[in-house]
C-alpha cells in the first residue's frame, strides 16, 4: 500500500475526513441497505518505520474482521523531523448479510521521535471514551525499553499486547517488561504465551501424576533446542514449568550466543536446564528432553518431545506408554491479537510465569563475567 504525500492530511482534519468517508459510504448504499459503524474497542498499533507501518496496514482488515475496532496506527518514522505529525484515514467494510454492511475506522499517524508527545495528545482526543483501549506493540523492540515513546501511549491503554519473538536481548527485555508491569496496573500480554499452548498441554498431559507418578517432582534435567529468534519462547515455557513446580533459580550462564545453562533447586534435588539455539529453521521450540531421577518406587527415565510439521509429538522411554501428539496451528499475528482483545482481565498463569522468568533473568551471567 504505497501512499504519496498528497494522501496525508493535518491531524486537525481527521474527524472531518472520517465524516466524509461515512457520508460517501452511506450515499452509495442501495434501498434498504444499512451501514453500521462497528467498534468493540480502540486498538492502537505501534510500528517502527515505513515497512512495519505498511505491514500493519495490511493486517488491519483481517484484525477488524475478527474484532471490529477503531484502529490507530502509530508509526514512528526515523526521518520525520521535529514534532510534525501526518495523518491518513480510511475505513474497512464487509457485508454481514444481504442488507447490512459492517465498517471499522483506520487512522494512521506518522511522527518522528520528537513528535511522540504531540501524537499521544492527538490519539487521546480520537479514542472512543466509553470503549476499552489496547496497545498492540508491533515493534520488535521490547516496549519498556523504548522509554518516553512507550510511556506516551501506554498510559492510555487498558491492555498492552506484545511479542517477544525476535528480541535481541531477551534477559533485558524480560526484566524491563516484568518490572514495568509491577509499577503499573495495565494488563500486559505476550503473544508467545499463545504459541506455547500446545507445549503446555502436552507436557501437562504426558507427565501428569496419573500417567507417571512422581515424574514432575523428580525432574533433574531438561535439554531444549530452539530455532533462531525463539529464545524468548523457550524462556517463557521454562518460566511456566519452573513456576508450577516451585523451583528456585540458583544461577544461569550464557556460554556464547547459542547456549544458556540454568541451575535450579527443587524439593527433590538440583535441576539442570540447557538451552541451545539452532542456526537455521523457524522461530519455534524444536525439541525437548526431560529426565527424572529414580524414587518413590519408580525407575529413572525420560521423555522426548519434538515439533514435527503441524504437531508436537511425545515419545516416552517407557515402552508401556503410548506416544502422543498435540496439533499446532500457526495463526497470523492479527488473529492472535483479536483473540486476546476479548480477554481484558489478564491471565494469572501468564503473570506468574513472567514473574518467574524475571527471577531467571536476574541470575543469568555471561561466561566472560
Amino acid at each position: 500500500m504505497n501512499r504519496s504525500d498528497e494522501h496525508y492530511i493535518d491531524p486537525v482534519e481527521i474527524e472531518r475526513e472520517l465524516a466524509a468517508i461515512w457520508d460517501s459510504i452511506n450515499r452509495h448504499q442501495k434501498d434498504g441497505h444499512t451501514v453500521t459503524r462497528a467498534s468493540m474497542s480502540n486498538v492502537m498499533i505501534f510500528c517502527d518505520g515505513e515497512d512495519q507501518a505498511m505491514d500493519a496496514a495490511d493486517r488491519i482488515p483481517r484484525l477488524v474482521r475478527h474484532h471490529p475496532a477503531r484502529v490507530l496506527v502509530l508509526a514512528l518514522i526515523g526521518d520525520q523531523s521535529g514534532d510534525e505529525v501526518r495523518a491518513w484515514v480510511t475505513a474497512h467494510s464487509r457485508r454481514i448479510g444481504d442488507r447490512q454492511q459492517l465498517c471499522a475506522e483506520h487512522i494512521e499517524l506518522r511522527f518522528g521521535a520528537g513528535g511522540a508527545a504531540r501524537t499521544a495528545s492527538i490519539v487521546r482526543s480520537l479514542l472512543i471514551s466509553d470503549l476499552p483501549s489496547a496497545l498492540w506493540w508491533l515493534s520488535p523492540r521490547p516496549p519498556a525499553l523504548t522509554g518516553p515513546v512507550f510511556e506516551a501511549f501506554a498510559s492510555m491503554a487498558n491492555q498492552i499486547i506484545y511479542d517477544s519473538i525476535g528480541w535481541a536481548d531477551p534477559p533485558r527485555g524480560v526484566l524491563a517488561m516484568t518490572q514495568w508491569s509491577k509499577r503499573n496496573r495495565t494488563v500486559i500480554f505476550n503473544l508467545a504465551w499463545r504459541r506455547l499452548k500446545p507445549w503446555r498441554r502436552i507436557l501437562s498431559q504426558s507427565l501428569a501424576p496419573s500417567v507417571i507418578p512422581g515424574a514432575l517432582r523428580r525432574i533433574e534435567a531438561i535439554e531444549l533446542h530452539h530455532g533462531p529468534h525463539a529464545l524468548p519462547l523457550a524462556w517463557l515455557l521454562l518460566g511456566w514449568l519452573s513456576s508450577c513446580l516451585d523451583w528456585r533459580p540458583q544461577k544461569g550462564v550464557a556460554t556464547s550466543g547459542k547456549q544458556l545453562i540454568w541451575h535450579f533447586a527443587s524439593t527433590s534435588g538440583p535441576v539442570r536446564i540447557e538451552v541451545r539455539r539452532s542456526d537455521e529453521g523457524p522461530p519455534h521450540i524444536d525439541r525437548m528432553r526431560i529426565s527424572w531421577r529414580a524414587g518413590e518406587g519408580q525407575a529413572a527415565s525420560h521423555a522426548e518431545y519434538r515439533h514435527e510439521g503441524h504437531h508436537i509429538r511425545h515419545f516416552p522411554e517407557d515402552a508401556e506408554l503410548w506416544p502422543s501428539s498435540i496439533p499446532t496451528v500457526e495463526q497470523p499475528l492479527e488473529q492472535m491479537v483479536a483473540a486476546q482483545l476479548a480477554h481484558r482481565a489478564g491471565d494469572a498463569l501468564f503473570t506468574s510465569s513472567i514473574a518467574f522468568s524475571e527471577a531467571m533473568a536476574k541470575v543469568v551471567k555471561s561466561e566472560a563475567a
